[in-house]
């Protein structure tokens, strides 16, 4: 049996209400920041982020206890709901949700479960499946579940929810700051903390994907994951897990000064084993109509465009460097707010790639329908 190529019949994105602007934090910051770590931040290509905390920069830089605008999972909820309006399909026809966040509101129930306690219109005895913490490659993981489950129910439709909300995570910054070449290796966690509140932000993408339609086909897909076992370790959060169940306040996320490298080595190694493949239209990435590349910060689009051959100020670079720069790194949530633009998607063959920690990457085509496709606004 061949297998089916997921069709994008619907998208929706929902923010949470409350936004800081890169000035805002820097504000917040009064004298904390050295004037190299402050230059450092205000170029990550991140003007502004969204956040689950109304008063997140209170939380950041004056101690003060989290309020939340919305809760995470209701997010995500959100971006469901619209989504499955914008398809207009019985609910029933849904076969399978996902539930795909490398954040949850909390660990146990998974986010899936509280996706369907929110949700009473969604039949009770769907199938349901947690694509839990693989980070930003998380949407790769996505398209392949579908095709499988889609070639197996070709009548049935896929609801695939994306949400996470890493600025609840960032650790209070009560001190003074420096950049990476300012400070003892010993202190290279202070700088990254740092960076933590000014790079994430929040958000969730909703999708419905079946068997056919009129929006976008994606493709084959391949992914890489741990080319070398010491990969795992270019960026953890160690802690709250069984090896190490004590936690103490904040949960750290660790960030090894290698992620830019391998990051665009894992993204140029996928990227050739996709275009090496018979089923791939692309002989090369720079044909590609767009190329939707996970925003891990500035420097690393800016290699990857250099890597590719395309210019970083094109059109097929637009939507990366767009979301980035209004949404900072929203994890699993990036490549699907890319999806969910609304901007004209000319006719022919679209590139995503999806890179971060575990370490993983996933790259896969998508192919736009003659007159091209926009998926309205959100």
């Amino acid at each position: 049996m061949s297998s089916i190529d997921p069709v994008l019949q619907s998208i929706a994105a929902q923010l949470p209400p409350s936004c800081s602007t890169t000035e805002e934090l820097l504000s917040a910051a009064g004298d904390r920041l050295s004037d190299k770590l402050r230059l450092m931040l205000g170029s990550l290509g991140v003007e502004s982020r969204y956040s689950v905390l109304r008063n997140f920069p209170d939380v950041l830089f004056g101690g003060a206890a989290p309020e939340l605008a919305v809760p995470a999972s209701t997010l995500a909820a959100q971006a469901a709901r619209s989504c499955l309006e914008r398809a207009d399909i019985d609910p029933g026809k849904i076969g399978l949700v996902l539930g795909v966040t490398s954040s949850p509101a909390r660990l146990l129930p998974s986010m899936v479960c509280d996706l369907l306690a929110l949700m009473p219109e969604i039949p009770r005895d769907v199938a349901t499946l947690s694509v839990s913490y693989m980070g930003c490659s998380a949407i790769a993981k996505v398209v392949e579940a579908a095709r499988w489950y889609l070639t197996v129910n070709p009548g049935k439709r896929v609801l695939a929810c994306f949400m996470d909300a890493i600025t609840p995570l960032s650790p209070p910054l009560p001190g003074t700051y420096q950049h990476f070449s300012e400070i003892d290796p010993l202190r290279r966690q202070d700088t990254v903390n740092v960076m933590h509140g000014f790079l994430f932000g929040d958000a969730a993408v909703a999708m419905v994907l079946g068997a056919e339609g009129v929006g976008p086909t994606f493709g084959p897909v391949v992914h890489l994951t741990n080319e070398r076992p010491e990969d795992t370790e270019l960026g953890t959060v160690p802690d709250g897990g069984s090896d190490l169940p004590i936690v103490q306040g904040r949960r750290l996320y660790t960030l090894s000064a290698d992620v830019t490298p391998r990051g665009a080595f894992y993204t140029s190694q996928t990227v050739q084993a996709l275009l090496a493949r018979d089923d791939c239209r692309l002989a090369k990435a720079g044909e590609a109509t767009a190329l939707l590349l996970h925003t891990g910060s500035h420097r690393i689009l800016d290699k990857l465009c250099e890597t590719f051959g395309v210019l970083s100020d094109g059109p097929q670079m637009a939507s990366s460097y767009a979301v980035l720069r209004n949404y900072g790194n929203t994890i699993g949530c990036s490549v699907p707010l890319m999806l969910a633009e609304d901007v004209e998607r000319p006719a022919g063959e679209a590139l995503l790639v999806a890179f971060g920690l575990s370490f993983s990457c996933g790259a896969f085509t998508m192919t736009v329908p003659a007159g091209g496709w926009r998926p309205g606004r959100f």
